[in-house]
């Protein structure tokens, strides 16, 4: 039995295992694949918020470059107009101008400020050249340059009859603060941290609402037409790797989940099966027990029955002798049938207790008296301890008395060979009332304490213990009998000093009676 049921053990293991493991090990790999191919979405995700601030930033200047690149004269009063309308608009201008390329003269200024670009034309800081190449290969490009605190914006102008270069000189900080911050404020979505700071010295000079470390890592990229700042975004709750390995733990943690529920599922169907195995056992000793037991009082019966048919005995004395065993052995095989019959109406749930209010000490009596001359046949001394006050309990008289005769029974089987005693007491405990019912036999060890009250089982260890016969259903009909009543049963042992079987009782108020 051991050997199959550790066969089947480890199919089990090997069919669950294997596929778990494959299963485990390629979602694992999966998970490490889907974790890089999140950072990289992601990663183009931020890179295109940030190319659209740029690209903002981009058509902005655009937009004042296409304004001021018109075929009028750049000194004229439409200029003028057009220029001041630019600078009333956007305060983040402090300057606009037009110089005349080839000559490097000014011709025009609007709100004038420290520097003049022209100083810068030449191999002083602006090449223009470049830029006029590019003019006549129909692409007008805007280049930048810083000059202190400002940045200068010029581009080369493609509507004019002389090669004329314009252009605009900003304070960055309020560029970026009052004409980026809006769109930043916008593409963030309040799901992103986006700031803009001092590629140099590291001074945030713009940022989107939160709190947030400035040692934690953003992805970053530089202004277009202002190198010398930073823009930097990053996850306004985690960073990208907090947020990979928070998604990634999680997977991880489902897949231990689901490991750890198949592997519980797994040893509840291996304890099922060995409890199976065990049951199919017990029932095997069971039958093998109740054949034995019928057999010794049917063979009693055939024997001294077959005896008295063939008129053998012509003693009369002898007669009745034989007469009484067959009456005594017949009353043991339909004891064994009416436990078996009982135990199948309690498994089936087919058995029906009337329940009335019962008076303890009276009910204990009649049980008592009605097994006395079983005590006394088999030499048991009794002690009898009943209550000072009578109590009720909701019973069925029928199933108390099996109950306890059960249990008287066992006191008798399992007694001491010599001297033989059975205690029964009754005793009122809180709102309950306990019967005990003690003997002074083998025992009951604490590994098998915990199996007594399950069906078919019997303590199978000891001389006494395989020397007596039973079926294994006695104390599981108790239980059942009990658990019916609202009642419990327990047990207090030691091998070599005896048991006490304690049977629990609610207590009543019999509205008859007080």
């Amino acid at each position: 039995m051991r050997k199959t049921i550790l066969k089947i053990t480890i199919v089990l293991l090997v069919i669950i295992i294997l596929p778990i493991g494959f299963f485990l090990v390629n979602e694992l790999s999966k998970l490490s694949q889907d974790e890089q191919m999140v950072e990289r979405v992601f990663n183009k995700q931020l890179e295109s918020i940030l190319y659209s601030v740029n690209q903002y930033s981009e058509n902005v200047i655009s937009y004042w470059a296409s304004n001021l690149d018109l075929p009028i004269d750049c000194n004229g009063q439409a200029m003028d107009g057009i220029a001041n309308n630019i600078l009333a608009n956007n305060p983040s201008i402090l300057q606009i101008g037009f110089i005349q390329i080839n000559s490097n003269k000014p011709l025009a200024i609007y709100n004038k400020h420290a520097e003049i670009l022209n100083n810068y034309i030449g191999p002083k800081g602006i090449e223009v050249n470049r830029l006029i190449e590019f003019i006549k290969n129909g692409y007008q490009k805007i280049e930048n340059l810083s000059i202190d605190d400002t940045t200068v914006l010029y581009f080369v102008m493609k509507n004019q009859p002389e090669n004329v270069l314009c252009y605009i000189t900003l304070d960055p900080e309020r560029f970026i603060q009052q004409s980026l911050g809006p769109e930043i404020q916008q593409v963030s979505q309040e799901l992103f941290y986006i700031s803009v700071s001092d590629s140099l010295g590291g001074n945030v000079i713009y940022a989107t609402e939160g709190n947030i470390s400035d040692s934690l890592d953003v992805q970053q990229t530089a202004l277009w037409y202002f190198p010398q700042y930073t823009m930097g975004i990053r996850l306004l709750s985690q960073t990208l790797d907090e947020l990979v390995s928070e998604r990634g733990q999680k997977s991880r943690n489902l897949l231990w989940g689901i490991v750890f529920i198949v592997f519980i599922g797994a040893i509840f169907v291996i304890r099922n099966i060995r409890k199976e195995f065990h049951l199919a056992e017990l029932k095997s000793d069971f039958v093998a027990n109740v054949s034995h037991e019928i057999r010794t009082p049917l063979a009693l019966i055939t024997m001294y029955a077959e005896t008295l048919k063939l008129k053998r005995i012509k003693n009369e004395e002898k007669q009745d002798k034989y007469l009484s065993t067959i009456y005594s052995e017949s009353l043991k095989l339909a004891n064994i049938v009416n436990r078996i019959l009982n135990f199948s109406k309690i498994e089936k749930k087919k058995t029906i207790f009337n329940f009335e209010p019962l008076p303890v000490n009276e009910l204990i009596n009649e049980i008592f008296d009605s097994y006395k001359a079983h005590f006394e046949t088999n030499n048991v001394s009794v002690e009898y301890s009943p209550l000072k006050t009578d109590v009720y309990i909701n019973g069925d008289s029928g199933g108390i008395t099996e109950a306890l005769i059960n249990l008287f029974d066992n006191a008798v089987k399992y007694g001491k060979a010599s001297n033989k005693k059975v205690t029964l007491r009754s005793k009122i405990q809180k709102k309950s009332v306990i019967i005990e019912v003690e003997d002074n036999g083998i025992g009951i060890s604490s590994k098998d304490r915990n199996l007594i009250f399950e069906k078919f089982f019997r303590v199978s260890k000891g001389d006494l213990a395989n020397n007596i016969q039973g079926s294994g259903l006695g104390l599981n009909i108790v239980k059942q009998i009990m658990k019916s009543h609202n009642g419990s049963v327990s047990v207090k042992s030691k091998p070599g000093e005896g048991s006490c079987f304690c049977l629990k009782f609610p207590i009543i108020k019999n509205n008859n009676h007080g």
